[in-house]
């Protein structure tokens, strides 16, 4: 693309930011790809290159208007003037922020959106989260994740090398839990029975847990303070989600399954060096793809997403694999049951896993059907080029 300013007269422009975390740049690249086929001109801004970025945004903002702005995750939305007031607000460029976690990671964030920013979430807690704590963000809503295939051609089941294949990380040693002293109950206390509650009850919110044990100490906090303890309680997700984690892939790798697995924090597992398990450490989102291509099935587990939607679902139905996930609100309200496999986090779903997973792997037929119906529905509705769509129809052509 020619970098001129002349190249922005009655166009329509977007700007879509690049940074250091290869699964968001995968993200927005895909994004990128569907606004080019719906008419867009597209500005790369460059995080780790900020300064030369900004530089070559003014030129185009001086050559016409911009439509919007796209980050995922993003704090560069919080940019200030010298005066104190907001870069963006003060430019009047919308800014679409996605937030591919829960908010409650993004406080410090979601406190500097400008007045003109939008916040879109990949679960519907999430959206009602932000519309409870954040009231200042004007407009926010639903965005469900999108998937990605980099292959054109995929292989049929029988001819796949890999049995199970699971991608993603055991974060429960990279999680230290805050300090607590700055608050006037046994903070701590409440953090931990939490995680208790959370285990026992897999289907509510973290939000939720930490309100009900709150009450429990007779504690009332006002929204604004209790936003905040929550955001400080953000260890809770990665230690109840690790927990389950850690028990489902233990429970296919002890029933003999051929698994292949990828991510961070697994190679202290007793397990690991059983000889069905593969372990292979961190590898790109591009390489993770590249092996589902290759796997027949993709076992995912969510992030403590209650009511919404994962990329490693979609990404697997792409890549002709059948996708054995745990569920969501969402989920269920939109794929078809003949498209995947599903299963929740209480013990007789659990229980039952090894052997569902076996017994499709028994069954060729039925394993092909599930996986050309959702990759069939998949190409139809859920890659990252249908959401650009969404957010052209739905959000951009609105502002």
């Amino acid at each position: 693309m020619d970098n001129t300013a002349e190249n922005m007269t009655g166009k329509k422009w977007l700007v879509l930011f690049r940074g250091e975390l290869d699964t968001l740049n995968l993200f927005s690249g895909q994004l990128r790809q569907g606004f080019l086929e719906l008419g867009y001109e597209i500005f790369d801004f460059d995080l780790q290159d900020s300064a030369r970025s900004l530089g070559l945004l003014y030129q185009y903002i001086q050559g016409g208007s911009v439509a919007a702005m796209i980050g995922f995750n993003s704090a560069f939305f919080g940019m200030t003037l010298p005066s104190g007031g907001n870069m963006w607000e003060a430019l009047g460029i919308p800014c679409v922020n996605i937030f591919v976690d829960h908010p409650y990671w993004y406080h410090n964030i979601l406190m500097r959106m400008p007045a003109n920013g939008i916040v879109l979430c990949i679960d519907r807690n999430h959206m009602d989260y932000v519309n409870r704590f954040y009231p200042h963000i004007a407009t926010n809503g639903f965005l469900a994740h999108g998937g990605v295939s980099l292959s054109s051609v995929h292989k049929p089941i029988s001819e796949r090398k890999t049995d199970v294949l699971y991608a993603g990380s055991l974060l429960i040693d990279f999680t230290q839990k805050p300090d607590f002293t700055e608050w006037n109950f046994p903070a701590e206390q409440v953090c931990e029975r939490c995680i208790q509650y959370l285990i026992a009850h897999p289907g509510d919110t973290v939000e939720y847990a930490i309100e009900e044990e709150l009450r429990q100490e007779a504690v009332i906090l006002p929204d604004e303070e209790l936003r905040r303890f929550i955001s400080s309680c953000v260890c809770i997700e990665r230690i109840v989600s690790s927990h389950y984690r850690e028990q489902i892939v233990e429970s296919i790798a002890r029933a003999g399954i051929s698994l292949e697995l990828y991510g961070d924090g697994w190679g202290k597992c007793e397990w690991i060096s059983l000889s069905n398990v593969h372990y292979g450490g961190r590898v790109s989102p591009e390489e993770i793809l590249d092996k589902m291509e290759e796997s027949r099935i993709v076992l995912n587990t969510l992030p403590w997403f209650r009511d919404g939607s994962h990329e490693r679902v979609f990404n697997a139905m792409l890549c002709g694999a059948a996708a054995v996930s745990e569920t969501s609100r969402y989920l269920e309200e939109t794929l078809p049951p003949d498209a995947w496999v599903s299963f929740d986090l209480s013990l007789e779903s659990l229980s039952a896993l090894p052997g569902r997973i076996a017994g499709l792997l028994s069954d060729e037929g039925r394993l092909q059907a599930i996986a050309s119906a959702g990759q069939e529905l998949a190409e139809a509705c859920h890659t990252w080029k249908d959401r650009a769509r969404e957010l052209h129809e739905d959000l951009i052509s609105n502002l």
